[in-house]
């Protein structure tokens, strides 16, 4: 590395950025984190799927106690109730603990954290130059990880389109008694309400799929007044999140040259039901062995051949999942079929891509008949 000149330069210290960090520390390379915010109390839910349980060990060693569960209790938009449970347990935990152990694990082994705003970041003469609020530092590679609004990602490509984009609304609260964790289908066929018990609060929102959904925070009051009249609100946030609803977003590059855009800062996060951790872990994995093979551009491939697919097909299938009609219809076959309501539960908490839900509903469709007629009788 030339004096002034980093190798490797990380925007955004997030899951995705830390863990990418922490897999290059691994392998010998140092690369710098910047990053002034994280880590924080994401405004989220905190759920960890299954997917990410397994496919990344690592997450076993976050300190912070977890909360597993299989349980879930889902509600229609009409008020029809299934309690679910899933064959393995995903967890909810606190964000910022969460990102402090990720973002103190790449520090530890050789990444460099400077805690300061990127406002810029532009290229000249192959070297990618990254502007603070205190000063210009120069890089070879750089990687955006800096989330839905990156600045990374705005410069190269252009921002995430906004039909692409979601709001969420909510809270962290504490409540006197124990709570479920519980989804609500909203009658809006546009996404649903939460709440997610962590170890000593509660992660309570409203996931929209849409921009500029001005009746948000009713939605979120009348949620609260209907299932947690009794919490105490700590605080409340609001967020952009990805919300991909046009398949040929994924045909739109996310590595070159000499850069590379992961997680939320490459749309990549299941349509249907949110969830990003997963892959945000997953894009940092794969970036680090482009990196590593010294071919950044090399991520589009892999991550298209990983998991293209099963981000893709969620696409395709989120607005028929939200179709009111469909999902009332859905659920009253649920509330009498433990099999449907299963797999549900495993679609929602990520254990099976919308693919293999497909497939197990297909396959299983004559148990679950058998399941509701018997119900019925």
């Amino acid at each position: 590395m030339k004096k002034g000149i980093f190798d490797i330069v990380i925007i955004g210290g997030g899951p995705a950025g830390a863990y990418l960090g922490y897999l290059l520390g691994k392998n010998g390379k140092h690369p710098i984190i910047f990053d002034n915010s994280h880590p924080r109390e994401k405004p989220c839910g905190g759920g960890v799927s299954v997917l990410a349980i397994e496919k990344f060990p690592l997450l076993n060693d976050i300190p912070e106690q977890k909360e597993p569960g299989s349980d879930m209790q889902l509600i229609s938009a009409k008020g029809i109730s299934v309690m679910t449970q899933g064959e393995k347990c995903s967890w909810t935990l606190s964000r910022k603990k969460m990102d402090k152990f990720m973002i103190d694990k790449a520090i530890d082994i050789g990444a460099k954290l400077i805690e300061e705003q990127v406002v810029d970041v532009y290229l000249k003469d192959d070297i990618w130059f990254i502007k603070t609020k205190k000063g210009e530092y120069k890089s070879r590679i750089i990687i955006g990880a800096d989330g839905v609004n990156s600045i990374v990602r705005k410069k190269i490509l252009g921002p995430i389109p906004k039909r692409d984009l979601g709001i969420c609304y909510g809270c962290f609260a504490t409540s006197e008694k124990k709570e479920l964790s519980r989804i609500k289908f909203l009658n809006n066929g546009q996404g649903y309400a939460w709440c997610f018990p962590r170890h000593d609060h509660l992660s309570i929102g409203i996931g929209l799929g849409q921009l500029g959904t001005k009746e948000i925070k009713d939605i979120f009051n009348e949620y609260i007044s209907t299932y947690y009249p009794d919490i105490k609100i700590r605080s409340t946030w609001g967020s952009k999140i990805p919300s991909i609803k046009d398949p040929h977003f994924y045909d739109l590059p996310c590595a070159g040259e000499n850069w590379i855009v992961i997680g939320d800062a490459a749309g990549h996060v299941d349509s249907v039901t949110g969830e990003g951790i997963s892959y945000a872990l997953w894009s940092a994995e794969l970036a680090s062995k482009a990196i590593l093979a010294n071919n950044p551009k090399s991520f589009d491939e892999l991550w298209r051949d990983e998991y293209g697919e099963a981000l893709r097909e969620s696409c395709k299938m989120r607005s028929t999942f939200y179709n009111p009609r469909l999902l009332e219809f859905t659920m009253n076959i649920a509330s009498k079929s433990k099999t449907l309501s299963t797999l549900l539960n495993e679609r929602i908490t990520n254990q099976l891509p919308q693919q293999d839900f497909l497939k197990k509903l297909i396959w299983n469709f004559p148990n679950i008949l058998k399941e509701y007629v018997l119900e019925k009788l």
